[in-house]
């Protein structure tokens, strides 16, 4: 029976109940005593050798400067964006925590203080030594710093733990002192540098770009391209408007000189001047008129010598009727004034014609050599937009570098010496009460030597043959117990 239990012992083990399982775990309670006794004491030994230390505590408030706002060194890009305080603060916790700084903190205060408790450290001989002891001066450094952040909070609180209480505020107050000198080295401005560099090399190249500008100009004869088209262009238009103006007035003349002439052909040259008539006739008929008038107061009109007048009269006015009866006496003639004035207006209009026509051909020359100048600066304007373009953009360039270094160094010495970034809230204050985890280590020690001993049991139980008692194994092996045999001393 004693053999069955033990082979079905632990696969029945879960069919007892928790009076069981504590009386098969008393059974096996000097295991659990050792493996208690042993863990505790060396959770004992741990907390008795570890030491109290001292805890300092400071706090810097982190604010957003000029370091965080971008500045790009050529365009204007993204210029003045500004990071978040998350990153702010992130940044000075690194610059916080770097080596760097803890080694200058060593430098200045010395291993004495750092590490009160190795005095062998203190003054080293050799470079081995210095090593060592900054290795272990480190080691105290780093493993006592603490800085803690929250999130979308811009208050950094610093600790730093050491065994002396009065070295635990000076060596946090020294970090933070140095840590504010140290990020302006940090941060120091690598922009102006860069700026100038760039502006150096573009003042070369600006310098390279005038001088084959110039001999390009000296070369096709010219000053200024510019100018020089815009004067040839002026040049010409003004030939062009002048040679039409030429033309009008020649057509203009050509029509008066042809009108001259066709007056001049109608014309003569000479012309009267004084003409006398022959009144003979007219004076007779009045003389017979005046006669017969006479006659007419001793004759009656048809006497004799009345119809002899009337005779006379009529035979008269029918030479008069006839065109006969007035004649020329004398006719002078002279020079006609007006052909004279068509000749002259002629010779004018003939002299100003061939004026006009020496003026029209130097025009047309002069036009001619204006465009031949146009079109060869036309040919050269691809090569002359080339370098003008490059020379320009290189002196907007260097105009823009100019300015940035002229407003970094302004504002490099608007800041210099007056940087609000980070601001000391709180200094390190020398702590009154030591804090030590022996307390602590010693409750863990004892509940771990506790779980680690209930665990060892119930693995020795769970793993033992046999049971405690007659009820135990009935009920494990579900069989009546018949009979109970002592077991028998060796």
């Amino acid at each position: 029976m004693a053999a069955e239990a033990g082979k079905s012992g632990g696969n029945r083990i879960m069919q007892l109940g928790l009076g069981d399982i504590i009386a098969l775990l008393l059974r096996e309670l000097w295991l659990m005593a050792l493996v208690f006794g042993v863990l505790f004491g060396l959770g004992v030994a741990v907390a008795f050798s570890m030491s109290s230390s001292y805890t300092a505590g400071a706090s810097l408030l982190m604010q957003l400067g000029k370091n965080y706002v971008y500045e790009p060194v050529a365009g204007d890009a993204a210029r003045g964006a500004t990071a978040t305080i998350d990153q702010v603060v992130q940044s000075e916790v690194e610059i916080l925590n770097s080596t760097e700084l803890k080694r200058r903190v060593i430098n200045k205060l010395g291993f004495k203080i750092i590490l009160p408790s190795a005095p062998g450290y203190w003054n080293p001989r050799n470079d081995a030594d210095k090593a060592a002891a900054e290795a272990a001066a480190l080691k105290v450094m780093q493993g006592g710093f603490e800085a803690t952040t929250a999130p979308q909070n811009n208050v950094v609180r610093l600790t730093f733990k050491h065994e002396d209480a009065q070295a635990a505020s000076l060596i946090l107050n020294t970090l933070i002192d140095e840590y504010q000198s140290y990020r302006q080295e940090v941060y120091t401005d690598s922009t102006g540098p860069v700026l100038q560099r760039q502006k150096e090399a573009f003042d070369q190249r600006l310098a390279e770009a005038d001088n084959a500008y110039r001999a390009f100009l000296a070369q096709n004869g010219v000053g200024d391209y510019d100018t020089a088209k815009a004067t040839y262009a002026k040049i010409y238009d003004q030939v062009t408007t002048d040679l039409y103006a030429a033309q009008t007035q020649l057509a203009t003349d050509q029509a008066k000189l042809a009108e001259v002439r066709s007056n001049l052909a109608t014309m003569s040259p000479e012309m009267s001047i004084e003409r006398d008539l022959d009144l003979t006739v007219p004076n007779k008929i009045f003389a017979l008129q005046q006669q017969r008038q006479d006659l007419l107061s001793r004759y009656l009109p048809s006497a004799q010598p009345v119809k002899d007048i009337d005779a006379q009269i009529a035979s008269l006015q029918t030479m008069m009727s006839s065109g006969r009866g007035v004649g020329e006496a004398t006719h002078k003639m002279g020079v006609n004034t007006v052909y004279q004035g068509l000749v002259t207006q002629k010779m004018d209009l003939e002299a100003d014609m061939a004026s006009v026509n020496g003026r029209m051909v130097l025009l047309q020359r002069q036009a001619i050599q204006v465009l031949e100048k146009l079109q060869g600066l036309s040919g050269l304007e691809a090569e002359n937009s080339r370098l003008a373009t490059e020379r320009n953009t290189l002196q907007d360039n260097l105009k823009t570098l100019t300015q940035r270094i002229q407003e970094n160094q302004a504002a490099q010495e608007m800041t210099k010496g007056s940087d609000d970034t980070v601001r000391v809230v709180e200094k390190a204050s020398m702590p009154d009460r030591p804090k030590s985890l022996k307390r602590v280590v010693l409750i863990l020690s004892f509940l771990f030597a506790g779980f680690t001993a209930l665990c060892a049991g119930l693995l020795r139980v769970y793993t033992r043959k046999g049971f405690a008692n007659a009820d135990m194994a009935a009920k494990a092996l579900d069989l009546p117990v018949l009979a109970q045999a002592k077991t028998k001393a060796a």
